[in-house]
């Protein structure tokens, strides 16, 4: 008897990195090379077990460390008979080449898959016969499957398939027995029958254990900003509430709020949604999600992941004082060509991945909602005279990477856009006389090359874009139309092993044109209460240009002691007009590791971060030009804990001073000349924002991952003038979010997402009075923001049933939004006597059913 494991590793689903002493490279690095088995002595055979005739499989958790030694070795799914104890004894003595981040050795965390088969015919030679020869992919996305045994049961040995999956094997004629092994797939067995002197070409299909999610290779990144919160798209697709886009799941993390209606930004810690900065791939782009908090503006096939900040983050992102959000892409540089498509109650889309030579991929994808098509023949149908507001949009991507084999420089080129339009539907003759103005759109087309030495890596990253802004509703519009052009360089250096310096600029160019048509300033008549303006409107058009030079350094100080130091400074000179302004913001932040296990740590930060204000309201004419650069001091601390493997809880406490915020004003000055002039912009408002983030994540198993997101926050802000602080407009004391998806196989899957969050502040009315000098009622208001919408709560369900066959997969799923039909009060709507108001709601139930195709 003898035995034939199967020496490949499969590594962890987002399993826990393995502390290294080792200085880590930056976090949006990704994993260039995977560790590979050189020395593996094979088990002994349990002897019992071959007297019974028991084969077995078992699965192994090893940690190697930067060396490519196994120091810890642990029994995931054990097999009995002696397997285990054989395995793990065997496992110790493997040795592999280290695992590398950039071209530096870390240490990971991998699962090992042996299995124990008895081959009772000892190895035949051949005299007479053929050759089998083919690929093995993964069933359903025919991914190739690397390091695979394919063996002939009793007649050779087993051939082990290559990096694109290719394998050959010299067999006798007749009727073979054929099994396929790999580690992560379920076992696969055929038969083929093999004839003299002929090749038998093949294509095998493997079942991955893990139902079609993605292998990941959890690397040591460095654990630097105190609350950078990743989440990665193999495990974000199916969160209901998200349509199956996994950018949308950031609204569920700590620190978010409920996004306001019809809003396509986020709110981080009470701050204006203006003050969170979003980038793809290092690009800023002007907004996250399409009207309604819908969909993201990227497909998420070109998603790799997307980290979070709250606050605290690096000197490498600026311009902004509230919190970044970076999604970052991942390199299309697949071996075979593949897809896929969805369609919806909402919208369609399509996405292709093409190579066209081993060095070059072209990749595109294109979706479209189209509510604006059928609603309005449903309302024709049901002859509803109702109002109603409908979401158009689109967006697209067009990709080519460039990036030859064992080369260590690399080439993307990514063209992607948006577009959204607000329509008007109805049946209203007296409603139709109303028009709205809501239409966002842009485009940006970028380039970005990488070159990773042993030592150094260099990242240049230029772009250019428009930015297309119209708002407005009836007969006054306000139409914004901005040209960007940017450069983006990143540097970073290991001087030695426990230090890293980078530094980078970050330059950025913007052409703006603003054009109005607004009431003039003098009082204008009306025909009777409520009516709109009949004087003719004040056409207002301005051009500029406005520049911003950014330039950053930071350190990476790694002591033996298990702290980290992160210091790091930011500069950057805003102009326009002549005019500048500069700001200069250092930051600190440390993590100390707690025990010798690494799963325990304490980490803070603090650091000065700027902004310059909306460019709208430096306008000479409407805005205030000499308006400052608004400010934030941000400090944070935390503590996080890795329970287990797949559990840890991170809790952070979080304290924030706004200062030269913008606000309106109605303060009159006199020029040098003596004539009056109104500021209409301050820049003297102040602004405080505090409270704990706690944050109890299941990472993705097998069957199950959730997370439970708790926020505690208060955000207030006061004028120049005002005594005391009133409520930020988007203060939302409790968020709370429960996220819950399993896996029951056979291809089902049910998900659940439960929000309670606080209602947004609002200002009362208490009376009205009536000026009869332009015939109109003007509101007698209560505190400012002194009151709030009620509690807002929602449960979301999803349903997913999929197909996997050998090249390709269907997902049906049936998503239900508001399950309990909840009438979430969105904002108030007074009459024009400010006498009475009603609620506009937020979205009623809504099932969405869909399907989507991979192949």
């Amino acid at each position: 008897m003898r035995f034939s494991p199967c020496l490949t590793a499969s590594f962890l689903l987002f399993g826990s990195p393995i502390p290294t002493k080792a200085a880590s490279p930056d976090p949006a690095a990704t994993v260039t090379k995977p560790p590979q088995l050189l020395v593996s002595p094979e088990p002994i055979y349990p002897e019992d077990a071959i007297r019974d005739g028991v084969e077995g499989d078992i699965v192994l958790q090893l940690d190697i460390d930067a060396n490519g030694h196994v120091s810890a070795v642990q029994v995931v799914t054990p097999a009995g008979h002696g397997f285990d104890e054989a395995a793990v004894e065997a496992a110790k003595q493997f040795v592999f080449s280290p695992a590398e981040l950039d071209g530096k050795p870390i240490a990971v965390r991998v699962n090992y898959t042996h299995h124990f088969l008895l081959q009772p015919k000892p190895p035949v030679t051949p005299a007479e016969g053929g050759m089998l020869a083919g690929r093995v992919f993964e069933r359903g996305i025919r991914k190739p499957v690397i390091g695979a045994s394919v063996q002939a049961l009793g007649e050779a040995e087993p051939a082990i398939t290559d990096s694109r999956g290719y394998f050959s094997l010299k067999l006798p004629a007749g009727l073979i027995n054929i099994e396929v092994v790999a580690p992560g797939y379920e076992r696969f067995s055929t038969q083929q029958q093999i004839r003299v002197d002929q090749r038998l070409e093949v294509n095998y299909f493997l079942k991955s254990q893990s139902e079609g999610l993605e292998a990941v290779v959890r690397g040591e990144r460095d654990k630097k900003e105190v609350s950078r919160r990743s989440v990665d798209r193999s495990e974000l697709q199916k969160v209901p509430g998200s349509f199956g886009d996994p950018v949308r799941v950031i609204q569920n993390l700590p620190g978010v709020a409920r996004l306001p209606f019809l809003a396509g930004q986020i709110i981080v810690r009470g701050a204006s949604p203006n003050d969170t900065g979003t980038y793809l791939d290092g690009v800023p782009l002007p907004l996250l999600y399409h009207f309604n908090g819908g969909p993201s503006v990227l497909n998420s096939e070109f998603l790799d992941r997307v980290d979070f900040y709250p606050g605290g983050f690096g000197p490498e992102h600026g311009r902004a004082i509230g919190g970044i959000v970076d999604v970052h892409t991942r390199r299309q540089d697949s071996p075979h060509w593949h897809g896929s498509a969805k369609i919806d109650l909402i919208d369609a889309g399509a996405y292709v991945s093409v190579p066209i030579s081993r060095s070059w991929t072209i990749s595109a994808a294109l979706r479209r909602s189209y509510l604006d098509l059928f609603l309005p023949v449903i309302l024709r149908r049901t002859r509803s005279n109702n109002t109603t507001v409908t979401p158009r949009y689109y967006d697209y991507q067009l990709r080519a990477d460039y990036h030859p084999p064992d080369s260590r420089h690399s080439v993307k080129l990514f063209f992607f856009g948006s577009d959204d339009v607000l329509r008007i539907i109805n049946n209203d003759t007296v409603a139709n006389s109303f028009r709205l103005n809501q239409h966002i759109a842009f485009q940006r087309m970028m380039a970005a090359w990488t070159y990773r030495g042993d030592r150094l890596t260099v990242v240049s990253e230029p772009y250019v874009g428009h930015t297309l802004n119209n708002n407005g509703s009836g007969l006054l519009t306000l139409n914004q139309s901005s040209y960007n052009v940017g450069l983006r360089e990143k540097l970073e250096y290991q001087f030695a092993p426990a230090f890293v310096g980078r530094a980078g600029l970050d330059l950025l160019g913007t052409r703006s044109a603003i054009s109005s048509d607004l009431p003039p300033r003098s009082s204008t008549y009306r025909s009777f209460p409520g009516e709109q303006a009949s004087a003719d409107l004040e056409q207002l058009t301005q051009r500029r240009w406005v520049y911003d030079y950014g330039y950053w350094v930071e350190g990476a100080i790694h002591f033996p002691f298990g702290l980290k130091l992160f210091p790091g400074a930011r500069g950057d000179v805003f102009a326009l007009r002549g005019q500048s302004r500069y700001s200069l913001d250092p930051r600190l932040i440390a993590r100390q590791s707690l025990g010798t296990d690494g799963k325990t740590a304490l980490k803070g930060s603090v650091g000065l971060y700027h902004e310059a204000p909306p460019i709208q309201f430096l306008d000479p004419v409407t805005g205030n030009p000499d308006l400052p650069l608004q400010a934030a001091f941000q400090t944070s601390f935390g503590f996080e804990r890795r329970i287990t493997n797949l559990i840890n809880v991170d809790i952070t406490g979080f304290y924030t001073r706004r200062f030269h915020l913008a606000e309106r004003s109605n303060e009159v000055v006199f020029q040098p000349d003596g004539t009056p002039s109104r500021v209409n912009y301050d820049g003297g408002a102040i602004g405080r924002a505090y409270g704990v983030e706690v944050f109890l994540r299941h990472e993705l198993s097998r069957h199950f991952f959730g997370w439970v997101a708790y926020t505690l926050s208060w955000s207030q802000q006061k004028g120049r003038y005002e005594r005391d602080y009133h409520w930020q407009s988007f203060d939302q004391r409790h968020i709370l979010t429960l996220i819950a998806q399993y896996k029951f196989g056979n291809g089902w899957e049910l998900g659940g997402r439960y929000r309670l969050v606080s209602g947004l502040p609002t200002t009362p009315f208490v009376d009205s009075t009536f000026d009869a000098d332009s015939n109109t009622y003007h509101p007698i208001n209560g505190g400012f923001n002194s009151a709030r919408l009620p509690l807002f709560h929602q449960l979301d369900v999803r349903v997913d049933k999929t197909w996997t066959f050998e090249r390709w997969s269907l997902d049906v799923y049936l998503e239900v939004l508001n399950v309990f039909n909840i009438r979430n009060q969105a904002f108030l709507l007074n009459d024009y006597r400010f006498r009475t108001h009603g609620a506009v709601t937020d979205m009623p139930i809504f099932p969405n059913l869909g399907v989507k195709a991979v192949w």
